[in-house]
């Protein structure tokens, strides 16, 4: 009974016009009316997605921010467990086959964890002309109802890996979520790839140590503060006494990142990470430089083909369209980002380089 009432609870919020906020509506224009067959844009992030403060978050900034352009209704769903976003979905589709309106709805998923209901399933929509699906982030398109994209990070990680030569302490620590997921898997590969490239300039050369947070499919993506304290001090350890703070964190590892900004913004501006997805460079001295995923922007444009139908059924973005990027921070003035601004290193130069990296490996 308590499921079945879950079902027509969710149910209820599927077909009306809830935000996150549960009872916001934007409009085109303020103070007009928001007509029931007006579009509905619903979200349903992995669990605990939101509140990363970076991909999560930035795909919530960039829907919302459709919503606002193009007046349309939202409702962002974030699951406290993948058992409570696998009933979310389910009652997505059931509700999909048999709705007898005309309302245009987009559903979009954000998380590999639903990857096999999502292939098992996306065909059930097939019945509603109305629904459509957009999953991500894949390089494997659905057979059947849906679209999908997948943002090649490989280059832009490839300019941090570059970067990291004259922007990083003694210690390169390159932390990666899990072996198996995709996205960080090669995020991690194309940061190694240009590190290796790229010449040193100091005198003792910076040595780069990769670890995983977890061995489990899709798993590392968040840990407690206790426990990234513990894994920096274990890097440190590589490091001689005098020079244990002398480590710099890359932190490929979805929400747990912050774990990490907040363990070394507590500590001396000796010890820096390298912000990942968002511009973390203007929150602080300790971040020299960023890697940047614009998801809101990829969010803001997709809505925008949905509703006028050019929604494509699958493609892949990534440095070349500016989709991905590297940036220095401005505020940042140390020796290291110094050779940066003497044209040691030619930023343009080197975004070039990694776009044809990017194409070479994919073959785009």
């Amino acid at each position: 009974m308590k499921k079945s009432l879950s079902f027509i609870l969710l149910a209820s919020m599927l077909l009306t016009c809830c935000t996150k906020e549960g009872n916001t509506i934007y409009k085109p224009t303020p103070g007009e009316e928001q007509p029931a067959t007006t579009p509905l844009v619903t979200v349903i992030y992995g669990p605990n997605g939101l509140g990363d403060r970076s991909y999560n978050d930035l795909i919530y900034k960039g829907v919302e921010m459709a919503a606002k352009q193009y007046g349309l209704r939202t409702l962002q769903l974030a699951p406290e467990s993948e058992a409570q976003g696998l009933i979310y979905l389910e009652t997505m589709f059931r509700q999909m086959e048999s709705a007898s309106d005309t309302v245009r709805r987009l559903f979009i998923t954000p998380s590999p964890v639903y990857d096999d209901f999502i292939r098992k399933n996306n065909k059930r929509l097939e019945k509603n002309p109305y629904a459509d699906l957009l999953y991500l982030e894949t390089s494997t398109p659905l057979e059947g109802k849906g679209s999908t994209f997948y943002i090649d990070y490989y280059g832009a990680m490839y300019m941090g890996g570059c970067m990291a030569q004259y922007c990083s302490n003694f210690l390169l620590s390159l932390i990666l979520a899990n072996p198996y997921t995709q996205t960080v898997v090669e995020a991690g590969e194309g940061f190694e790839a240009g590190f290796n490239d790229s010449p040193s300039v100091y005198k003792n050369p910076i040595t780069l140590h990769k670890r995983y947070l977890s061995n489990e499919p899709g798993g590392g993506f968040t840990i407690a503060d206790s426990t990234a304290t513990r894994i920096y001090k274990e890097e440190s350890d590589y490091l001689p006494e005098g020079m244990k703070k002398n480590v710099t964190i890359v932190p490929i590892c979805g929400g747990a990142m912050h774990a990490f900004y907040r363990v070394i913004r507590s500590m001396n501006t000796s010890e820096n990470y390298v912000g990942i997805d968002g511009d973390m460079t203007v929150d602080t001295d300790c971040c020299p430089y960023a890697i940047l995923k614009h998801i809101d922007k990829v969010m803001v444009d997709y809505v925008g083909m949905w509703l006028n139908g050019t929604m494509p059924k699958h493609q892949t973005l990534g440095l070349a369209d500016g989709t991905t990027d590297a940036i220095i921070g401005y505020d940042y003035k140390w020796k290291g980002t110094d050779k940066l601004w003497q044209g040691v290193l030619d930023m343009d130069s080197l975004r070039q380089v990694a776009i044809r990296k990017e194409e070479e490996r994919y073959e785009r």
